[in-house]
């Protein structure tokens, strides 16, 4: 009796997508219902080897395409797939016949295959042998696009056949999905191959043969066995007594490295290789060759958990440090021993595109992040699996992350060894734990060390850059100098000494209590001046290594000011005498102010009289003008000849100025830098 169907087949075969590139899915699907048909006879009979036989049917008479030599020319319109699996009994039927059937649930499958077989093909052509109590019966149909979908339905029919098994023809495929399908039968047979893989990488995959009209035919075993079984990997794990396999295979299909989690032969879960490996982020190219790795997991604990959608699995797929039980297996727990499987199967694969990879970062580490050396010695490894083709700032960043990391593991293990309890019998351990943490933590402090030597010729080199004419055939304005030298209108309060580059100037400068920069004098609440004038940079400062003053406990004594005037380079413009335009008039004045503004600092007196020295830097470049100034004023030349630098001592103040050209501040730095950037090379 035929099965009836309450639904709409035409309307469900027109609402569903297909697309053309996908034209030989039809094909795949009835080889899986037979691939199944034959295991469940299996179940049955031990013993039994199953056949699956795959027929192309090409545009044409068959007689004559029989004759000729060039058969593949002709492009194939059907398909006829005959196995010998258990048939379509009644159960199968009525599966069959039902939407959405859930018979084949438990081994993923959704029920649509033949709705899929309809979207492309016009009609199926069905002829199935069945075992019908102690006899064999044959059951013969059409499934067409109309609302009923069977016609010219016969049933319990009798049958010569010694065996069970169906024949399905895939009858005349619709034109748009006509020029998708191969016209070579070797390619139809490597993406049977390819589709079925898992199937074959197994040994699980009943034989199947692929022929022409002209009977000649492709045995897909063998064609495994040649193209593809010596280019797949395997391997096995284990978590909590449950055993899993890996296999890897080369796709030349596939848009990406991928980790297939498979259940029942089916992937359920992918996701992409290179979020664990780096390297693994493009295709790869052998010879003429490009492919992308397919990475499946397999195993009986998958095949237990799957859900019923075949989207997930019905176990924890994350798991948080906090959280962590060593015998619950996890998808965290299962992708992290595959990737070790991996790691292990492809280590030439990887050594191979480390070693290349190294080679290009490496000349990039040691000629433009000298810093970061000692990660290269001590975290080469994670170096190594850092993405190819990195930018040098992507890089740096990448490096940053390795380093912070090491930072941090290097701090909590020397907070360990502080805080663990010294057990005498395990003094050696201690010894040895507490040798390698010193080792680090000397290391680190040599990577700190380099890191400011790197920032200071970075500064140098900046500096050179900014004095040079600009796109406009202008030089820089003299903000973005002195923000280079100091952040502009800003205080020692809000400046630590990492951020400020006055060291250019005198490395003593490094070590000022108080800053004020580019602000008005009675911005400055530590001087307590009413002037409105303002200086470039004001610094009173600590001599902490020589003429130190000891004062009692309430005094506050302030040793010498170094105030800072910059000009931008190559100006030209000065006059004599006036304020505005004579630099060293102007410094003499701040010299004034801050001796006669009666200043306190937190209440308490600051001691700044005529006998308090001052040690002002002029910032310009000697130029026709400048000159004129200096000459007037009788300053003497340094002896290089590139500054020049006079003393004034009057009744109400000392102080030393110096006049330094741009070139001359940078050709100081660079000479008493020279040893550390000889150190790291930085020519």
């Amino acid at each position: 009796m035929l099965p009836k169907s309450s639904t709409n087949l035409r309307y469900r075969v027109q609402k569903l997508n297909l697309p053309r590139t996908k034209a030989l899915y039809p094909l795949f699907e009835v080889i899986s219902n037979s691939i199944h048909a034959i295991q469940e006879r299996k179940e049955i009979e031990n013993t039994f080897i199953g056949k699956i036989e795959v027929k192309a049917i090409r545009n044409g008479d068959e007689e004559v395409l029989k004759q000729i030599s060039d058969i593949e020319q002709y492009p194939i319109n059907s398909f006829t797939v005959t196995d010998n699996g258990i048939g379509l009994n009644k159960e199968n039927l009525i599966s069959f016949a039902e939407f959405d059937s859930e018979k084949k649930l438990a081994i993923g499958g959704k029920g649509v295959g033949r709705l899929i077989c309809l979207k492309a093909f016009n009609k199926l052509i069905v002829k199935s042998i069945y075992q019908n109590g102690s006899s064999l019966k044959l059951r013969k149909f059409e499934y067409r696009k109309s609302k009923e979908g069977f016609h010219d339905y016969e049933d319990n029919l009798q049958t010569n056949q010694k065996s069970t098994g169906t024949s399905l023809t895939l009858s005349l495929c619709e034109a748009k999905y006509q020029n998708f399908i191969p016209k070579s039968l070797m390619e139809i047979g490597r993406q049977i191959v390819n589709h079925f893989q898992l199937y074959f990488i197994q040994g699980i995959q009943p034989e199947i043969i692929i022929k022409n009209q002209d009977d000649i035919e492709i045995n897909l075993n063998n064609l495994f066995e040649r193209e593809f079984e010596k280019e797949i990997l395997q391997s096995h794990f284990t978590i909590s007594k449950q055993s899993f396999s890996v296999f890897i295979s080369k796709s030349f299909k596939a848009q990406s490295h991928k980790i297939h989690y498979c259940a029942h032969e089916r992937t359920v879960k992918s996701e992409g290789l290179s979020k664990s490996i780096n390297d693994f982020n493009s295709k790869v190219v052998d010879g003429e060759t490009e492919f992308y790795f397919q990475v499946f997991v397999v195993g009986d604990y998958l095949n237990k958990n799957v859900n019923e959608s075949r989207t997930s699995f019905n176990f924890t797929i994350e798991e948080y440090e906090d959280e962590i039980d060593l015998e619950e297996i996890t998808l965290s727990k299962i992708r992290k021993e595959t990737i070790k499987c991996v790691e292990e199967l492809l280590k030439d694969f990887l050594t191979k595109v480390r070693k290349e990879k190294m080679e290009f970062y490496v000349p990039i580490i040691e000629q433009e992040y000298p810093n970061y050396n000692t990660i290269l010695q001590h975290k080469k490894e994670q170096i190594e699996k850092l993405p190819a083709g990195l930018s040098k700032q992507e890089l740096d960043i990448k490096l940053y992350e390795i380093e912070s990391e090491w930072r941090l593991d290097v701090k909590s293990k020397g907070l360990e060894l502080i805080d663990k309890e010294k057990d005498i019998t395990q003094l050696d351990n201690y010894k040895e734990r507490y040798s390698e943490f010193l080792t680090n933590f000397n290391e680190i402090g040599q990577s700190d060390l380099a890191r400011y030597i790197v920032h200071r010729r970075a500064v140098i080199d900046l500096l050179d850059k900014l004095i040079e004419l600009n796109e406009e055939n202008k030089f820089e304005n003299e903000d973005i100098v002195h923000s280079l030298f100091f952040p502009i209108r800003e205080t020692g309060k809000t400046i630590t000494t990492d951020k400020q580059n006055l060291w250019l100037l005198d490395e003593r400068l490094t070590y000022n209590k108080l800053l004020a920069s580019d602000k008005l004098f009675k911005q400055v609440e530590e001087l307590n001046s009413d002037s409105s004038k303002r200086m470039d940079l004001v610094v009173k400062k600590e001599d902490v290594f020589e003429n130190a003053t000891l004062y009692s406990e309430d005094e506050y004594p302030f040793e010498s000011f170094t105030i800072v005037e910059f000009k931008k380079p190559e100006r030209d413009n000065y006059k004599q005498g006036s304020y505005k335009d004579d630099p060293i008039k102007q410094v003499r004045t701040y010299v004034e102010e801050i001796v006669n503004g009666n200043e306190k600092v937190r209440g308490k007196r600051i001691e700044a009289s005529k006998k308090t020295p001052f040690y002002c830097y002029i910032v310009a470049d000697i130029t026709p003008t400048l000159q004129s100034i200096l000459d007037y004023e009788s300053f003497d030349q340094t002896q290089d000849g590139l500054g020049y630098f006079r003393f004034y001592e009057t009744n109400t103040s000392r102080a030393y100025i110096e006049v330094l050209p741009f070139k001359k501040i940078i050709k100081d730095a660079k000479q008493r830098n020279k040893i550390l950037f000889d150190q790291l090379k930085l020519i």
